[in-house]
């Protein structure tokens, strides 16, 4: 369900893909408040909300558009990556509702905790307090700005990676779907390269009958790399049928893909 350059068959995930297309109601309520809907509530999934927070970075000019507890404004970060102890004792309906704008009308984010902080609160706070002093709004409207793309306006496409980010890149995809071979060769050169074919080991590693030896030449262990390159008695049969021209080569692609 990954994309083909993460080690997927591009198939688009459904669930993640709903995610991200909820993720535009958010970037439109954020960025067109002028909207007949905006400022009702979008029922979201939590993925798709904690994800917005993450990729959304704002830069505040009168903060009449930004949520002072919950956006990114403050030197690229929210408040609850600089102030946890002192964010977790506002409500959350303050917490959702609250501008910057609002907020900083002499200091009246301080009547918003209503809790008691401890000892690392307190400290929070004062740190949170130095830094807030320093802000001042001015009358342009605040500039939101979309992280996963370089524009920084936002795509449903770049919301969909944005949840694939810590997959590994599978480095030779452009020479694997995009050779000149059928597409039956390019799917079972993919499983074999993600070790999916159902040879010994993988048999073994799910309680199935399988085979103590390699079948052809009895000597290795079965694994899709054995087979594919160490096994003798494939390349002696992949040499007559070269011989015998069942197998064509490309040598300006210098490819060999076979079923």
């Amino acid at each position: 369900m990954r994309p083909i350059d993460l080690g997927g068959l591009g198939i688009h995930n459904l669930e993640v893909m709903g995610w991200a297309l909820q993720m535009r109601w958010l970037w439109l309520e954020k960025t067109r408040p002028d909207r007949p809907w905006a400022g009702l509530q979008i029922p979201v999934y939590p993925n798709t909300t904690a994800m917005f927070a993450i990729a959304v970075e704002t830069s505040v000019g009168n903060g009449r558009n930004t949520l002072f507890w919950t956006d990114r404004w403050l030197h690229g970060c929210c408040l609850s990556d600089l102030a946890p102890n002192v964010v977790h004792c506002v409500p959350a309906k303050i917490r959702n509702k609250r501008t910057v704008h609002e907020a900083l009308q002499e200091n009246h984010w301080v009547a918003d905790i209503r809790n008691v902080l401890g000892w690392h609160g307190l400290a929070e706070y004062l740190e949170l307090w130095e830094l807030i002093s320093g802000v001042n709004l001015s009358n342009a409207d605040d500039i939101h700005r979309w992280k996963p793309e370089a524009t920084g306006s936002f795509s449903t496409r770049s919301a969909y990676r944005s949840y694939f980010v810590v997959s590994i890149p599978f480095e030779p995809w452009k020479r694997l779907w995009k050779s000149w071979a059928p597409g039956k060769c390019k799917t079972f050169v993919w499983l074999a390269i993600q070790n999916r074919c159902w040879t010994a080991d993988r048999l073994q590693k799910r309680g199935l009958p399988h085979p103590e030896k390699c079948l052809l030449c009895d000597q290795g262990d079965g694994t899709i790399q054995h087979l594919l390159t160490s096994c003798l008695r494939k390349a002696i049969l992949m040499r007559h049928l070269t011989a015998a021209k069942l197998v064509k080569t490309n040598t300006k692609q210098e490819i060999l893909l076979f079923c």
